[in-house]
């Protein structure tokens, strides 16, 4: 390690160790070097009088240390308005393919995986920005620029009559017309219900501020689907903007686009080269924001203690990148406000929450180091990576060694790293250095090599030290019956008297249980059998015949667990 950078890195950890201690007693702090620049902690918090820890994964970046590139990457490398295989990537899948440091997650998207919010890559803009929520970006020079954007583009036709550019790469609604360039797929996949033109230019790619000058190649009035040219951009228009396509444009004819944002408080994007979105802003100018729902999220949003992604800036020009794992029963979440003053924790001025829940995801190209909280990984649709060299540390052959092969899921193990010549354990300064993570997201492996199983089935923990990496499989096995669920649907869309239950049993994990026996009684109804036993899947059906039309139920039993009732007409 530079003796510098070492000097600078204990210093910050010093500082940071001492303001994470104070604002939480019961917590297990881990501060390591994934790679020159980029500083990893994480924080295990339990309460003091007991209850489910919150569990903190953070990168501190520094973009002054040479070879570190921060860079807003887009699943597949394209967006994709039809197919969400496409469209979406998950952050392990992008890590891997980039090679790259780590990744977090950023924007929220719709179903096939179009970022809702601004995504620049390289100074290419792919997305535009959404309406009232606050965006992010890099410039050119490395500042860090938080603001609610405006949209502003339009096509200028040679007589000076223009018309507005409802948004790039996106899907098109009525009446609109929309920009689209092969970021977004090899044609529109438009319907034959506007008007397309071709326009092949030499000024790609779309840069924010940069006019793209272009000719008129081909015209498609009353049809879509129009094939979209490596040199060119596709103008597709719906109802009027149809309309002004068909009416206006001619073949040969050349054109001019612009590409615009509308900041509300800052300078300089034009000069952006990286840029993504979230919601909501949580700080500006080291100041908690007062009103999070302003940005269009709901109050249930900032106040239930979800899992939680976020990104800010230091005073100093550093980029912090947390994450919050939660909605596991040894991993609660955060309220709004709570990521908001973790955020200050991490000495950040100026903070934006990203999209949360099952999405929050820290990987590296060689494993994942959060908990996700689908218990997989979940494909999405951008997010923000980070490239930095090697660490220089030199580090011996080694292996991983599990006590056992096995474990119920909610059980946990100590791992321990030995040398791979000599078996015998690492020497502690050593071993402190090694970054542990989780191949998938089938359980949760802390700093000090401590790992709980989630999810059943192997699970395979990569451990990287210096520039080596070595791995061992861990099976996790469902643990007892502990979720009792049922639910009514219809047997015969036919038939009003008839209904099925349909039972499942799960650990305290979620897992689906196979062989348990449960009991059926009725009240005014008549069950087809009094007991079944769960399948492959975890479930069993079992048919229901109502004596009337309302005021029957059903009781579910199953050994110990809590019955559990369906009433009639409930689902």
């Amino acid at each position: 390690m530079n003796h510098r950078y070492g000097h600078r890195l204990c210093l910050a950890i010093t500082i940071l160790l001492l303001a994470l201690s104070s604002a939480a007693l019961q917590a297990k702090t881990w501060v390591k070097e994934l790679a020159p620049g980029v500083t990893y902690i994480q924080i295990v918090r339990t309460p003091e009088e007991g209850g489910v820890p919150r569990i903190i994964n953070a990168l501190k970046i520094d973009p002054k240390t040479p070879g570190v590139e921060i860079r807003s990457v887009l699943a597949h490398d394209q967006v994709n308005g039809l197919d969400p295989t496409r469209g979406r990537e998950t952050m392990g899948s992008i890590a891997k393919r980039l090679k790259a440091t780590a990744v977090i997650n950023t924007d929220f998207c719709n179903w096939t995986g179009d970022p809702l919010g601004l995504h620049i890559e390289k100074g290419e803009l792919v997305s535009e920005p959404y309406p009232r929520r606050t965006m992010f970006g890099i410039t050119a020079d490395g500042k860090h620029l938080y603001d609610v954007l405006g949209w502003s583009a339009k096509v200028t036709l040679p007589d000076g009559k223009s018309r507005d550019i409802n948004g790039i790469d996106r899907d098109r609604g009525g009446g609109e017309l929309i920009a689209y360039t092969r970021k977004w797929f090899p044609s529109t996949c438009t319907k034959d219900n506007g008007s397309e033109a071709v326009i092949t230019t030499t000024d790609l790619p779309v840069r924010i501020g940069v006019p793209i000058k272009g000719k008129v190649t081909a015209l498609r009035p009353n049809l879509g689907d129009t094939p979209i040219p490596e040199d060119g951009i596709v103008l597709s228009g719906g109802g009027v903007a149809g309309g002004f396509i068909a009416n206006n444009l001619e073949e040969g004819m050349e054109v001019t686009l612009t590409f615009n944002v509308i900041p509300t408080s800052t300078t300089g994007w034009e000069n952006v080269v990286e840029a993504a979105g979230g919601a909501p802003r949580l700080l500006r100018n080291g100041e908690i924001c007062a009103n999070f729902e302003q940005e269009g999220v709901s109050t249930s949003h900032c106040t239930i203690t979800h899992p939680r992604s976020a990104l800010g800036s230091t005073a100093d020009g550093r980029l912090v990148l947390v994450t919050v794992d939660g909605r596991q029963y040894n991993a609660t979440g955060m309220a709004m406000t709570d990521l908001a003053k973790l955020m200050k924790e991490f000495e950040c001025v100026d903070a934006l929450s990203l999209d949360g829940g099952g999405s929050t995801t820290m990987a590296t190209y060689f494993g994942i180091l959060n908990s996700p909280s689908d218990g997989k990984l979940r494909p999405l649709p951008n997010g923000i990576a980070v490239f930095a060299p090697e660490s220089s540390f030199s580090a011996p052959e080694f292996k991983v060694v599990a006590p056992v092969d096995s474990i119920m899921t909610g059980e946990s193990m100590q791992l321990s790293l030995v040398d791979a010549a000599t078996g015998k354990p690492l020497d502690q300064q050593t071993a402190d250095r090694a970054i542990w993570s989780t191949a998938a997201a089938m359980g949760f492996v802390d700093q000090s090599g401590k790992f709980t199983g989630y999810g059943a089935g192997k699970v395979e923990i990569v451990v990287k030290l210096g520039s080596r990496l070595a791995s061992t499989i861990i099976e996790t096995l469902p643990g007892p019956p502990q979720k009792l669920l049922a639910s009514l649907e219809k047997d015969n869309p036919d038939t009003t008297n008839r209904s099925v239950v349909v039972i499942t049993v799960t650990d305290k994990n979620w897992n689906r249980l196979k062989g348990v026996t449960v009991k059926v009684k009725g009240a005014r109804c008549t069950p087809d059998s009094a007991q079944g036993v769960t399948g492959e899947d975890g479930k069993v059906s079992i048919g229901i015949t109502w004596d009337g039309a309302s005021g029957g139920q059903v009781e579910v039993t199953s050994g110990s667990l809590k019955p559990v009732v369906v009433k009639q007409g409930g689902k």
